[in-house]
C-alpha cells in the first residue's frame, strides 16, 4: 500500500512557502533571457516612436548582438557546466542504499487524468533513472517528492507529481508498497522538509538523491539544511556531453540551457538569503 505524507502543515509555514513560491515564479519570468530580448525590442520601438533615434539604434544593435551570440556561441553550456560538474555521475556505492529520493519536475500532471498515460518532459531522467535504481535495489524505500507548480490545492482533480510518478513506477514493476509519496511541496526546500518529516530516516542510513545534475547543488544543500544526513547525490539529466557541444547554430537550445543555468544560480542565492541552504 502506498504511503502518503500528511496534510497537516503549520499555517505560518504554508504562508511563507506560498510567498516564496510566488516570488520565485515572478523572478523566473524576470531573469529569462527572452524577457530581456523582448524588453530590448520594446525599448527600441518606443524610442524610435518618440524620436530618440540614438537610443533606438543602440537597443536594436544590442538585441541583434545578443541574438547572434546566443545562436552561435554555446553560452548555455558554459553557464550550466560548472553546476553539472559538482557531483560525479554514477558514484560508487559501498552497498545497497536504504532509500531513494526522486524529486519531481519530470511529469506533466495535467495530462495524466485526461489521457490515462504518464507524460514526461525534458527532465524525464529524474523518474526513469529513479525507476532503474528502484529495480536495481529492491530493498530500498522509494520517496517520490513533488506536489506541483500551482497555487491551488494539490490532490483530487489536480494530481500531485508524486502520484503520477508512482503510477509510472508501478507500471514499470516497482512494488507500490515500497513507495512513500510526498505530494504537497512546491519547491526544493519543501521537497527536503516534507520528505524528512514523512520518512524520518534513521542515523547511519544512506539515501540516494535523484535529480537533474544542474539542480543537484541546490537540492543537496537544501536537503542537508533540512536535516538530512547520509545523502548520496545521484545526478541525472545532464545537459551537455563532456567538453560541451562546441559551436552550434541553435538559438532555442542555447537560450534554454542559459535560462536553466541562470535559474539555478539565482535559486542558490535566493535560498541562501532566505536561510534555506
Amino acid at each position: 500500500m502506498v504511503r502518503t505524507a500528511g496534510r497537516s502543515i503549520e499555517r505560518e509555514g504554508m504562508v511563507t512557502s506560498t510567498i516564496f513560491f510566488v516570488i520565485s515564479k515572478l523572478a523566473a519570468l524576470v531573469i529569462a533571457g527572452e524577457t530581456w530580448l523582448i524588453l530590448g525590442l520594446i525599448v527600441a520601438l518606443v524610442a524610435r516612436w518618440r524620436g530618440f533615434q540614438r537610443l533606438a539604434t543602440a537597443a536594436t544593435v544590442l538585441v541583434l548582438a545578443a541574438l547572434v551570440t546566443l545562436t552561435m556561441v554555446p553560452v548555455g553550456d558554459w553557464a550550466i557546466d560548472p553546476l553539472e560538474a559538482v557531483y560525479p555521475v554514477n558514484p560508487p556505492l559501498e552497498g545497497p542504499p536504504d532509500g531513494i529520493i526522486i524529486l519531481g519536475g519530470a511529469v506533466e500532471t495535467d495530462k495524466w487524468r485526461s489521457t490515462g498515460q504518464v507524460h514526461l518532459n525534458d527532465q524525464a531522467e529524474r523518474v526513469t533513472e529513479g525507476a532503474v535504481l528502484a529495480l536495481r535495489f529492491p530493498t530500498a524505500r522509494v520517496v517520490l517528492s513533488g506536489g506541483g507548480a500551482t497555487l491551488g490545492p494539490i490532490g483530487g482533480d489536480v494530481p500531485s507529481e508524486a502520484e503520477v510518478m508512482a503510477a509510472l513506477l508501478t507500471e514499470l514493476g516497482v512494488d507500490p508498497a515500497r513507495l512513500d509519496l510526498e505530494g504537497q511541496s512546491r519547491n526544493t526546500a519543501g521537497n527536503a522538509e516534507l520528505s524528512l518529516a514523512l520518512v524520518k530516516p534513521k542515523p547511519g542510513q544512506h539515501w540516494l538523491l535523484v535529480t537533474s545534475a544542474s539542480h543537484m547543488p541546490r537540492a543537496m544543500a537544501a536537503f542537508e539544511r533540512a536535516g538530512w544526513t547520509g545523502l548520496i547525490a545521484w545526478p541525472v539529466d545532464f545537459s551537455t556531453p563532456p567538453g560541451g557541444r562546441g559551436r552550434t547554430w541553435d538559438l532555442a537550445l542555447n537560450l534554454y540551457y542559459l535560462n536553466r543555468a541562470v535559474k539555478e544560480y539565482v535559486g542558490i542565492i535566493a535560498y541562501a538569503v532566505a536561510g534555506r541552504l
